[in-house]
């Protein structure tokens, strides 16, 4: 009985963060060390270097810098990088107020 409630409330909790997740629109980033990138909710692709990647993101933009960075999988909102990865930011949009969107 007490791993069937465990596996229960395991499906509870990943039933509550993939509806949050999706409801909100919010990027989910997956980081393998330094070598792969896997990017989820993302609204394209505004610019790609081999140092740099700039994604659009429901809030902003995300930033991901390194060395020899190649797209290895593009899908609608997916992605998955590879390279040696050195950072990533995450830049949020502000109105004309200077505040966070």
């Amino acid at each position: 009985m007490r791993k069937l409630r465990s596996i229960f409330d395991k499906m509870k909790k990943t039933n509550a963060s993939m509806l949050i997740t999706s409801h909100l629109e919010l990027p989910r980033i997956t980081m393998i060390g330094d070598i792969h990138v896997y990017i989820e909710n993302h609204h394209g692709i505004v610019r790609f270097t081999s140092t740099e990647i700039v994604l659009n993101i429901s809030n902003g933009q995300l930033v991901i810098k390194g060395r020899g960075l190649v797209i290895k999988m593009l899908l609608t909102a997916e992605m998955l990088v590879e390279g040696k990865i050195t950072s990533l930011e995450m830049n949020h949009r502000t109105d004309k107020n200077g505040v966070e969107s």
